[in-house]
């Protein structure tokens, strides 16, 4: 089925557009932009560079998606890439920034919610079934599990990586990594406990949310190091894709835990 495109939006003779979008006034695709089937873009959208939207994504007004990165390191000439996935919302001026090296990717997944103001930095990658609530910002470099939850008006330092199943409440501060399966709040954002609601709503069971809770306990509640921690955890544990997550997430921290304070 035919594309409707308004007659005073600019899209690119060289943009590939997908089966049945629809694409209101004022909106801009740029050449090297795709464009998946069944795609909504509501007025005043901009699709730069080489940008590619998943099929079935909903992009509200205002939105910036895949314009150059605000990194004062980034050099004329870079080619550089954007990607969302199918089944996305991306809601009234959102801004999702190209990578910034040339080559490099900033990707957000599927079944997202990117919701009001809400910004995806450069060269960041954000998993499956992500919500970013009102405002939130990741900054350039964050990666950002699948069915994470980052609350409004919160901040994500650069290179912070956030865990699976995560939950980062309103006006957070985060500048450590946030363990999968956790609720993080505060300024310094802290881990303060298992994501017990979040869990079950993605299915997992009610032993899959004892291992988290476990390992919470041995990682933050027990004097241990972190280093002490991942061995406990690979001596006592075993066939659990919760803790096998959990340590490779420990393992592979750069930034440090953000800790119970």
């Amino acid at each position: 089925m035919a594309s409707n495109i308004h007659p005073q939006a600019f899209v690119h003779p060289n943009a590939k557009i997908g089966d049945n979008c629809e694409i209101g006034p004022f909106c801009t695709i740029s050449e090297h932009a795709e464009l998946g089937d069944n795609c909504y873009l509501q007025s005043h959208v901009v699709i730069d560079g080489r940008t590619k939207i998943g099929s079935n994504c909903k992009i509200y007004a205002f939105a910036s998606i895949g314009s150059q990165s605000q990194d004062l390191k980034f050099k004329e000439g870079n080619i550089t890439y954007t990607e969302v996935g199918s089944n996305t919302i991306i809601r009234e001026y959102v801004t999702i920034h190209s990578g910034t090296d040339d080559g490099t990717i900033t990707k957000v997944g599927s079944n997202c919610a990117l919701l009001a103001l809400s910004h995806v930095g450069h060269n960041t990658i954000v998993g499956d079934h992500v919500v970013l609530s009102h405002n939130a910002t990741l900054a350039g470099h964050v990666s950002v599990a699948d069915h994470a939850n980052i609350g409004g008006l919160s901040a994500v330092h650069q290179f912070c990586h956030v865990g699976k199943n995560a939950m980062i409440a309103g006006m957070a501060r985060v500048v450590q990594d946030v363990l999968p399966y956790t609720i993080c709040e505060g300024a310094p954002a802290s881990c303060r406990i298992i994501n017990k609601v979040g869990m079950e709503r993605s299915g997992y069971s009610k032993d899959d949310v004892r291992n988290a809770l476990e390992a919470f306990k041995i990682l933050f509640k027990r004097g241990n190091t972190v280093e002490q921690a991942i061995a406990l955890l690979k001596e006592n544990f075993d066939n659990s894709d919760v803790i096998d997550n959990i340590i490779k997430f420990c393992e592979n921290s750069e930034r440090g835990l953000a800790r119970p304070q």
